[in-house]
């Protein structure tokens, strides 16, 4: 269904100037970022010049909430500031945050893609503040919504975050994609993340191409539980704090950890490195609390990964992706409408891909990875 319109612009205030702030700018109101577009902290004490309290509530449907926001306290707003962006899906540009002054001092940020809403005050009455809140909590993301989601961790100026993205679930066949001794496994890892209140950690690797992230894009899609994807380029903020905070609020959830290699090869000595943190996680002092399962990719060989992760009753499953044999490759080819003869094992990657003599793909062929067929 289409998102209604709002006309933002229209509540813009016309008088306020920031040389007509109640203190000097001297603190950075600007992300650091372009998707970082405002420190609502530093942009309340600028406009206001006190410390505020703070109320945030996460996993909010704020396309939902902001609509209904602006229709019940349009003729109160004061202010507001936005910024847009353009979608993934097409070339509209859709709201991405907004800040909103009413009341005496009352500042509301809508953090669509974080789903997070924030409220900044001190002089505003809590109980003004408390009903729009409660109402706010109404539009809370469903759970059990058709659409599979997964929350993305992103480091911006307030830390360590994720930002919701909806998930298009892959067709996916596990025994045309997949050797014959692999559909157990699957059975297994399933049956295992669908359980509440699980634990335990799941270890896929394999060479590039052979259908690891496809399959965890696949598997994701068909738990209904909450996922938290650790992207490659965040792997470092394993041992931060911050990231075992995000977890915390997140309990019975999966959490994926792509391209593992870093966190799962070496320990150290030292209580905060990247196994210890996994193991901690897994069935530490903290899996009770947490009930967290996690997944890992990568593609280094098995031997190299810490004994500790490998111990039975930690481990729900490891599996090693290899290229489908002869006669699976070759009925895989058959299906995707290929004329070739395969006459050698071949990876996903590869039956996919088929070319032409002058190397341009035949037809286009669904995508495999993560993020195919996503955008």
């Amino acid at each position: 269904m289409e998102s209604k319109q709002i006309d933002i612009t229209s509540l813009q205030s016309k008088n306020f100037q920031l040389n007509n702030s109640t203190t000097p700018i001297n603190v950075d109101v600007f992300g650091e970022t372009q998707r970082a577009y405002l420190n609502e902290l530093q942009l309340f004490t600028a406009r206001f010049n006190t410390i505020p309290n703070f109320i945030s509530e996460v996993k909010i449907n704020c396309k939902k909430a902001n609509y209904w926001f602006v229709e019940k306290y349009k003729t109160i707003i004061n202010d507001v500031h936005f910024l847009k962006i353009q979608s993934r899906k097409s070339n509209q540009t859709d709201l991405d945050e907004v800040f909103y002054f009413l009341y005496d001092d009352l500042l509301v940020n809508f953090d669509i893609q974080c789903s997070v809403v924030r409220f900044l005050f001190r002089q505003t009455s809590i109980e003004k503040v408390e009903n729009i809140v409660a109402e706010i909590k109404k539009h809370k993301h469903r759970k059990n919504s058709r659409v599979p989601k997964i929350n993305l961790v992103v480091e911006t100026y307030r830390g360590i975050e994720t930002s919701t993205i909806d998930l298009t679930k892959p067709k996916l066949s596990i025994s045309d994609n997949y050797n014959d001794d692999f559909k157990e496994v699957h059975q297994t890892i399933y049956k295992k993340l669908s359980m509440q209140n699980g634990k335990g950690l799941v270890l896929l690797h394999g060479k590039p191409g052979t259908g690891k992230t496809s399959y965890i894009r696949y598997l994701i899609a068909s738990v209904k539980k909450d996922v938290i994807f650790l992207p490659p380029s965040m792997a470092s903020n394993i041992t931060n704090p911050s990231l075992m905070a995000l977890l915390i609020k997140n309990p019975n959830s999966i959490f994926v950890i792509e391209d593992a290699e870093n966190i799962i090869i070496d320990r150290e000595t030292s209580d905060q490195s990247p196994v210890s943190t996994l193991l901690n996680i897994s069935d530490g002092l903290l899996s009770d609390c947490l009930n967290i399962q996690i997944i890992c990719s990568f593609n280094t060989d098995i031997s190299k990964v810490d004994s500790a992760l490998m111990r039975k009753g930690r481990l729900i499953a490891k599996y090693e992706f290899r290229e489908l044999d002869v006669l699976k490759a070759q009925q895989l080819s058959d299906k995707l409408n290929f004329k070739s003869v395969i006459n050698k094992p071949m990876t996903l990657s590869e039956i996919y891909n088929q070319t032409d003599m002058d190397f341009k793909p035949k037809n286009q062929r669904n995508s495999i990875g993560f993020f195919a067929n996503n955008n």
